[in-house]
Parts: structure tokens; C-alpha cells; sequence
């Protein structure tokens, strides 16, 4: 089992217990707020605000029966026959 694995499991048990009644709409609405933090805050380095949206993230998943680590490598793969444009402000967005 992956490390991944290990921390989605780990941080979906303690969320079944916490937040029973929690949906993947209700984790979605918590993590735009936490990302809303992450950029009000101008400390885009901070590991705990980084941390929350990731905990979040992975919860979702758990939710959706999605195995992070299996959905990631596989975008990568993807990703990394896409053609990129990158703005001024180093956005990218692939371009078709």
C-alpha cells in the first residue's frame, strides 16, 4: 500500500467518525473556502493551510471511491502529451 493509500484511509476513518453526515458537495464547498484562505492569506507557503485542502481532497475521494494515486498517474499521462501555454504570471492552461 502506497503512502497515499495509507493517508487517504487514515484520513477518511477519522472523517467517518468526525463527519458522518459530511457529502462530496459539503467537502467541495469546505475546501473552496479553505483555498479563499490559502490566497487571502498571501502565504501561499504555509504548510497547515496547504495541508487542509489536501486532507480535503483526499476525503473527497474516499467519498467518490476514487483512488488518488491510480486518478493522478493516469492525468500525468495526459498531461504530459498536452500542449501548454503559459501566461505572463506563469498560469498554464493547456491548449488544444
Amino acid at each position: 500500500m502506497s503512502n497515499i493509500t495509507q493517508l487517504q484511509a487514515e484520513i477518511a476513518q477519522w472523517a467517518d467518525q468526525i463527519i458522518p453526515q459530511r457529502t462530496p458537495l459539503s467537502i467541495v464547498c469546505k475546501m473552496l473556502e479553505e483555498l479563499s484562505e490559502l490566497i487571502a492569506s498571501e502565504r501561499m507557503s504555509d504548510p497547515s493551510e496547504v495541508a487542509d485542502i489536501v486532507i480535503l481532497a483526499l476525503d473527497l475521494c474516499h467519498l467518490q471511491g476514487i483512488d488518488l494515486e491510480t486518478a493522478v498517474q493516469d492525468k500525468m499521462l495526459i498531461n504530459r502529451q498536452r500542449n501548454w501555454s503559459i501566461s505572463d504570471n506563469g498560469r498554464a492552461q493547456h491548449v488544444d
